[in-house]
């Protein structure tokens, strides 16, 4: 039969707490009992599935490490390697095993943009707010874009509770997935917290002017006459509201006999009997609701509109050929009538 494997070593750590942080650093001593044979290594072992063999000649291996999460605790074993004098290589009996208890790290905070949307346009300001749950132990909050630091911004403090990362004026570059995390106080030691959850972030670039056109088309309508004006955004992937412009002035609810209606991203100005006098340069602007601001795109390019009054030049130059054919009946008449007499 074989014969039973070598003994169990002993197994011992330093330094010894009832709990460690996260950041402790430890060391784990594995001591092999006298027996006859050469040791050729040993391995050390964790429940969380880790294991490393290290080998060596010596009776005794210390394995010393940094508890990086809770995985890092729980019950750990040790056992080493004997090549006994018959030349074959046996293993030992696994220690008794040390039980190492790893407080868990701070709870996540949870993170939450303005606008709400997380969408936004490249110019307007950005806001991340990182709240952590209540404690009373000092905290440091940091913002991640992916997984690099943010750089740059105004970062507010709300105390142990939460923080504030406020980007002025948000670029293109902006765009991508955010976190933040907090490292809180512990027995004198800053142990990281747990990151938030991701958020994504689209930040899009400005819209160009929304487009004007008028009916009829020539921009040239009689007084009286139906005008119609249409302005068309370039997206409607934001709330919008339109706005008509003459000669600079906005054109008020109702002025002019005008009405409006809207509908997606197209926006009629209607004047069904356009008034006299009311000619000029016509334009419009769209605004796009950004989280709670309202961003104004620049204005449509001027359509020139002209108003003719209903007499037009036909009856006047009706009236005036007229008036020239009775002037020369009449010379004719009175040439034939001096005629007659002096014959």
């Amino acid at each position: 039969p074989d014969p039973p494997p070598p003994p169990p070593p002993t197994i011992l750590v330093t330094p010894e707490k009832p709990q460690y942080l996260i950041g402790d650093t430890i060391s784990i001593l594995c001591a092999a009992p006298g027996a006859e044979g050469r040791i050729q290594g040993f391995r050390i072992s964790g429940t969380s599935g880790w294991s490393i063999d290290a080998p060596t000649s010596k009776r005794n291996y210390t394995y010393t490490f940094n508890i990086s999460s809770p995985r890092d605790g729980g019950a750990h074993t040790c056992s080493y390697t004997l090549l006994q004098p018959s030349r074959r290589s046996t293993q030992s009996q696994d220690s008794q095993p040390i039980v190492l208890s790893v407080r868990d790290p701070p709870a996540s905070p949870t993170l939450s943009p303005t606008p709400p949307s997380g969408i936004t346009v490249e110019g307007q300001p950005l806001a991340l707010l990182c709240m952590a749950p209540p404690s009373h132990a000092g905290r440091k909050f940091s913002f991640y874009h992916g997984q690099e630091p943010v750089v740059g911004g105004i970062q507010e403090s709300w105390g142990s509770s939460g923080s504030r990362l406020l980007l002025e004026n948000s670029g293109r570059n902006h765009s991508g997935n955010f976190s933040c995390r907090y490292e809180e106080n512990t027995q004198g030691r800053w142990i990281p917290s747990e990151p938030s959850g991701a958020i994504w972030i689209l930040v899009r670039e400005r819209a160009p002017p929304p487009r004007l056109e008028v009916d009829p088309p020539s921009g040239t309508v009689v007084e009286g006459q139906q005008l119609l004006l249409t302005c068309s955004a370039p997206r409607d992937d934001f709330g919008i509201r339109f706005h008509f412009y003459r000669d600079g002035q906005e054109i008020l609810a109702g002025q002019g006999g005008s009405s409006s209606s809207a509908r997606g991203k197209v926006s009629d100005l209607l004047f069904q009997q356009i008034p006299s006098g009311y000619a000029g340069n016509f334009s419009c602007g769209v605004e796009e609701e950004v989280g709670e601001a309202w961003v104004a795109l620049p204005r449509s390019r001027d359509v020139e509109v002209m108003v003719r009054g209903q007499d037009g030049p036909l009856p006047l130059v009706v009236g005036c050929s007229v008036g020239a054919a009775v002037v020369l009946l009449g010379l004719l008449l009175t040439t034939w009538i001096c005629r007659r007499q002096r014959g």
